[in-house]
């Protein structure tokens, strides 16, 4: 059973939800945490009332001739779509134990900045889209792959790239406590699984590969992104999710997968390899 629902204030935008997420939204097995989806003009998201953020973000990167560049925006957002009892004021995340936290993006401001303009990079500092995320994290590998993200050599055969992110929970999570009386929950990791069509027809499983990169809060700036893959199925896992559902098929038979066994090393003679083929991995 899905447990998931297209917010009532986002039900008139519905119509944009396939444009951001290849195959369908994921789909939510956690009858614990129910997931709202609210809709903006450049991205969507997976929010949970019982976590005060994202369970999953999506968005998706395209080749574009020319693209606008506006400054990075100095204020966070309530988003007044939410009932006040799970809404997030606009106010940082602080320090707690020692550690710094930021207000965290799941969808990062600068890639849709330059894809879908100034409202939906406004929209990205809704703190729902947010995350209490280390600042060292934040600042340091979460902060490369986002780069990555965001300068993607693309090629007209080859167009769009998809992007699902979002936090990975322990059992028993660390609580932030807020003005208002909310508790937070610190997520223990994080996730980024990234879609990338290679030939026509491209929704065929066959003709797509996959890259996973799960990514613990304290990971060092200095970790190489390779040494983060992960396959698909243990991002599920964490998470109760299921990511393109379209598919409808057992995740060990989707496309290929890039774990951190298939490297560039590991197979030299074959070009055609999903590590070769996938614009982020070629990028590590």
């Amino acid at each position: 059973m899905d447990n998931t629902a297209i917010h009532p204030r986002s039900e008139s935008l519905a119509h944009l939800i396939d444009l951001f997420v290849f195959k369908g939204p994921p789909q939510n097995t956690d009858p614990d945490h129910p997931i709202q989806v609210l809709v903006n003009h450049g991205f969507i998201t997976g929010y949970a009332p019982t976590r005060l953020q994202p369970l999953w973000s999506a968005y998706r990167i395209a080749r574009a001739g020319m693209a606008v560049d506006y400054d990075r925006p100095h204020l966070y957002y309530a988003d007044d779509r939410l009932e006040p009892e799970i809404r997030v004021a606009p106010e940082t995340f602080g320090r707690h134990d020692g550690i710094a936290f930021n207000v965290g993006h799941m969808v990062p401001n600068e890639a849709i900045n330059t894809q879908f303009g100034r409202l939906a990079q406004l929209e990205t500092f809704l703190m729902s889209n947010m995350s209490p995320q280390y600042d060292s994290l934040n600042k340091g590998i979460w902060l490369k792959l986002e780069n990555k993200i965001r300068n993607i050599v693309d090629t007209p055969q080859k167009d769009h790239v998809w992007a699902i992110v979002g936090p990975i929970f322990d059992d028993q999570p660390k609580m932030i406590a807020r003005r208002n009386g909310q508790q937070v929950p610190v997520p223990a990791e994080y996730y980024c699984v990234f879609i990338d069509p290679f030939r026509y027809p491209w929704d065929r499983e066959s003709n797509v590969d996959i890259a996973c990169f799960r990514i613990p809060q304290d990971t060092h700036r200095n970790t190489p992104l390779e040494d983060l893959l992960v396959d698909l199925e243990n991002i599920e896992r964490a998470t109760q999710l299921t990511f393109v559902p379209g598919w409808d098929h057992d995740v060990t038979t989707r496309s290929e997968t890039v774990t951190a066994s298939s490297t560039r090393r590991s197979r030299p003679e074959s070009p055609d390899v999903a590590w070769e083929r996938h614009r982020i991995l070629r990028q590590l």
